[in-house]
């Protein structure tokens, strides 16, 4: 990748990452990095680019298995507990429930092994089972604040699920292979998941700003005509279409007013 940036068509941009969002739900949401990697061959992208564009697909829920995202964890001080007292309750009552889970036997981890080998579904159950104590250290390690420690540890105990399902079970010889298999696939998951939430809390609190803003707008442009005003002049005001301006209004719980009425839905006085 060279280390000049790129310039791309913008619509040759959204057609290439609409093609990997496409054959990422095809796949389950799981995709290589050098398989995304290999959308832009031709154009040759930096490095920083390429990070946007795997950020851009954790954000959408997608999987890219070898990426690792370079933003730091929330510095806490040692004992520090980031979730709230009442999600503290629900996992000292979902640890006491983990507690009550024998733990392996001897040489049970072996007999696990082969009969996962074979695709015995009782296997998978008491090999997840065995896993959720370290789902639960894995999601208290990856998580932070505006998401809910409930939703990290089951989307973790769903990975679980789901990875078993999908490996290949012919090529793990015991425990470990087996754990490191699992938990970068819960890592990767549960980075996948923050990602998301972090960009749908952005989204919303852009809207929330611009409800505001298109507020503001209507009160300057009604005190400087002294009349109401149409919904074309609030656009123009805001640089923004009159689509846009429709769709803030209903956000905001406000009546969309047609083409000859002010921005209250009353007629233009």
């Amino acid at each position: 990748m060279s280390d000049k940036k790129t310039t791309m068509d913008p619509m040759k941009f959204r057609r290439k990452l609409q093609n990997i969002l496409d054959q990422a739900v095809d796949q389950d949401y799981h995709m290589g990095k050098a398989e995304v990697e290999s959308f832009f061959q031709e154009d040759d992208l930096t490095e920083e680019q390429m990070n946007l564009v795997f950020d851009f697909l954790l954000s959408r829920r997608v999987v890219v298995e070898g990426y690792v995202k370079k933003d730091p964890l929330p510095e806490r001080k040692e004992g520090e507990v980031l979730w709230s007292e009442e999600e503290q309750r629900w996992l000292d009552s979902y640890m006491e429930e983990i507690c009550q889970i024998p733990r392996a036997g001897d040489g049970e981890w072996e007999a696990l092994t082969q009969r996962l080998r074979a695709g015995d579904p009782t296997a998978k159950r008491r090999i997840a089972e065995l896993m959720l104590p370290a789902i639960v250290d894995e999601a208290k390690a990856l998580y932070v604040p505006g998401v809910h420690l409930s939703d990290v540890i089951q989307e973790g105990s769903l990975q679980v699920v789901l990875g078993l399902d999908r490996m290949d079970a012919s090529m793990v010889a015991g425990e470990a292979d087996i754990r490191t298999h699992l938990m970068a696939q819960i890592r990767d998951c549960i980075s996948a998941m923050i990602e998301e939430q972090k960009d749908v809390r952005t989204r919303d609190q852009r809207m929330v700003e611009k409800v505001e803003e298109l507020k503001d707008g209507v009160s300057t442009l009604k005190e400087e005509y002294g009349r109401k005003v149409y919904l074309d002049e609030v656009a123009d005001f805001m640089n923004i279409t009159e689509e846009e301006a429709q769709d803030i209004l209903k956000l905001a719980g406000e009546d969309v007013p047609e083409d000859t009425e002010g921005i209250d839905g009353q007629p233009t006085s």
